[in-house]
């Protein structure tokens, strides 16, 4: 199969390093990897891939140039060997054609095409569900280029399972692994969070130091519901993965000052049975120092109601001050959306790396504060 995994812009490159263990061939493309595989390839993907949103099997790729060419593409596409008049089916689309203005149209002449095709061989066409679909197909149509890929995670791959409550300055988990692996953080070196919100970072940083796949305590996948699912093979890797868990325990501290969102993290960490090997406490960050050197990684709010900037340009001064004081030997990552905000961290970074968080442009600067460079 060829496949496809979306992720945000600017973590292709360790997308696909995450995934190559799992696949025949592996390429980075924009916002995401390419990767050939079989079954256990695909269902491996879904299941370890921490940086990754869905993985989609490609079934269509050609060109046309207006609706007629396009209903033929895909009514000749044998869909009747694999879905049914009973099943369920969802299509998605994104457009960017000056041959197709209208994305919504676009999706309904598709699934026109798919359903009279099933209807011809069958007698019957099945139905649709915006909701709980058997079947989600992503259609994408660039000038006249035209792909149909079928989304085998279902939501996408983000959601771990152990977030219910969304705190509202919340990192996607995808993200906050990514930029962990970006680190270059290794398990057993300790790592803090000083403004841990939810507890994203220190919770993605407790799986990946347990071996913990990143899918392992989700509800389900797309593919589980398919009618060529192989759940033998799927309880087989399962079983492989449960197997190389690790229960060594590692320094993972998140520090917040307000006491909800401590608590936030503390029932996270238990909806996964994590709790015994993360930690989090409540502290300002004046007081923050890492009792051993370390990775901190951090996402501070960068504003987002107009009246904030002269709080937020103190708490950046702040944060400055802190790492020069209190964290000497250690290596800050701070992951930013607001580069005029950075400027009051008063540090020079090493090193500054260009990422998206949804349409955000943001920042992930690197600065290792090391003895006599950042005296007062």
């Amino acid at each position: 199969m060829e496949c496809f995994l979306s992720c945000a812009r600017g973590l292709e490159r360790i997308t696909s390093e995450d995934i190559r263990p799992y696949c025949s061939s592996v390429s980075v493309d924009r916002g995401g990897v390419q990767f050939a595989g079989d079954l256990r390839s695909l269902y491996s993907v879904n299941l370890h891939s921490r940086t990754g949103m869905h993985a989609l099997v490609k079934l269509i790729e050609g060109h046309v140039q207006n609706n007629d060419e396009l209903y033929k593409m895909v009514f000749d596409y044998p869909w009747n060997e694999w879905i049914t008049s009973v099943d369920t089916i969802f299509i998605r689309s994104r457009v960017r054609s000056r041959y197709f203005d209208n994305a919504q149209y676009v999706a309904l002449k598709v699934k026109d095409a798919l359903v009279d095709r099933i209807r011809k061989k069958t007698g019957n066409r099945p139905d649709v569900d915006k909701v709980n679909p058997r079947y989600t197909l992503f259609l994408y149509i660039f000038e006249d280029k035209v792909s149909i890929y079928l989304n085998s995670s279902g939501n996408s791959l983000s959601k771990r399972g152990y977030r219910e409550k969304i705190h509202k300055a919340s990192l996607n988990e995808a993200l906050a692994a990514g930029i962990i692996l970006l680190s270059g953080w290794k398990p057993g070196q300790p790592f803090y969070d000083p403004m841990c919100g939810s507890g994203t970072f220190p919770l993605e940083a407790a799986l990946i130091s347990r071996n913990i796949p990143a899918g392992y305590y989700r509800k389900g996948f797309a593919f589980q519901k398919w009618s060529y699912f192989d759940n033998r093979l799927w309880n087989q890797i399962i079983t492989e993965a449960r197997g190389k868990i690790l229960n060594k325990r590692f320094p993972i501290i998140g520090y917040d000052n307000i006491y909800a969102n401590i608590d936030l993290s503390r029932q996270n960490s238990r909806r996964i049975l994590i709790h015994n090997y993360v930690q989090f406490k409540k502290a300002e960050l004046i007081d923050f120092r890492p009792d051993i050197p370390g990775i901190i990684i951090t996402n501070p709010p960068y504003g987002e109601r107009l009246g904030e900037e002269s709080e937020l340009d103190t708490l950046y001064q702040l944060m400055g001050d802190v790492l020069k004081s209190n964290c000497k030997e250690s290596d800050a990552f701070i992951f930013i959306g607001n580069l005029e905000l950075a400027k009051n961290i008063g540090l020079k970074p090493e090193s500054k790396i260009i990422l998206k968080n949804g349409k955000i442009d943001c920042r992930l600067l690197h600065f290792p504060i090391r003895h006599g460079k950042y005296a007062h």
